[in-house]
């Protein structure tokens, strides 16, 4: 029987995922920028597009784990504080990543904020992706209470709020979602919410960096009407009652995708479930991967 105890990420457990992701960033010059890169591993690539910088952590058991058989890349994305920074921006930056590394066509994957960047790049660059996983994002982005958070976010984007206000009350919004689940979830976050505080204390001029790096991504993120240039192989996972990315939009989702090739709702008891179950996520990568690869194996042959 699991037990409380067990279903807790510890302290010490978050701390030791954090430090190994920090232990392997690598400053690199790669085309027009400077960025922290992680590039480890051997075999097929498979690059993770970052979410906010110091929230990696999402991200890295599955670094630990896939670089024992594919070369992994993970970059720490710029954050501006000054400059709209749009995801067409964001989409290049990822580009420039890639052309950088001499990546033609990998395996991508985002969670979140960075799926919605990773949709726009496949929009533009379809021959590019090799395929999407796609972790705990829709087609829109809708927050309930909508339009009232869309009105929000408008005064946001368009007034100087940034200046008054106050770091705390916008992080401790932005994590009461991270933490939302269903009335009828009784069950206990795998990820407590003072670790998941620990790291956005981290981010530097917080209100500015939601202004300027997260808002332009968000606020009007909708690719319902151009789902059909995506036609590489794609993997949607979400969990049962995420407030940021409803299950019902992600099944909608995987509906309408032209070549949706799983769609898997897990139990996870935040939106950082790729980290908290990894146990249960990673395979579900794993499989599709390998499914990937299975496919592309006899095409080498006969290439060659």
């Amino acid at each position: 029987m699991t037990t409380q105890k067990d279903r807790w990420i510890d302290d010490a457990t978050f701390h030791e995922d954090v430090d190994y992701i920090e232990s392997l960033w690598q400053q690199r010059s790669i085309g027009t920028i400077e960025l922290p890169l992680i590039d480890i591993g051997k075999g097929e690539p498979l690059v993770f597009v970052p979410i906010l910088e110091h929230l990696e952590f999402v991200y890295s058991r599955q670094v630990r784990k896939m670089s024992e058989s594919r070369r992994v890349i993970l970059y720490r994305r710029q954050e501006m504080r000054t400059t709209p920074f749009g995801p067409n921006d964001r989409a290049e930056e990822l580009r420039q990543v890639l052309d950088g590394l001499g990546l033609e066509c990998p395996d991508l994957v985002g969670h979140g904020d960075a799926a919605m960047v990773l949709f726009e790049f496949a929009l533009r660059y379809p021959q590019r992706c090799r395929s999407l996983t796609i972790i705990a994002q829709g087609a829109d982005y809708r927050i309930s209470p909508h339009p009232f958070i869309w009105f929000l976010h408008e005064l946001f984007y368009r007034l100087p709020i940034e200046y008054v206000l106050p770091a705390s009350f916008l992080r401790a919004n932005v994590i009461n979602y991270i933490m939302a689940h269903s009335m009828d979830n009784r069950t206990s976050p795998s990820l407590p919410r003072h670790l998941i505080e620990e790291q956005f204390n981290k981010i530097s001029q917080w209100p500015f960096v939601y202004k300027c790096s997260v808002l332009p991504i968000i606020h009007n993120f909708d690719i319902r009407k151009r789902l059909s240039t995506l036609t590489m192989p794609i993997l949607l996972i979400n969990r049962t009652d995420d407030a940021l990315s409803p299950e019902a939009k992600t099944r909608w989702l995987a509906k309408h995708l032209p070549n949706c090739s799983g769609y898997h709702v897990v139990s996870g008891r935040e939106r950082f479930f790729m980290y908290s179950r990894n146990e249960t996520v990673t395979p579900l990568i794993e499989a599709f991967l390998a499914a990937r690869d299975t496919r592309r194996g006899p095409l080498k042959q006969l290439q060659q």
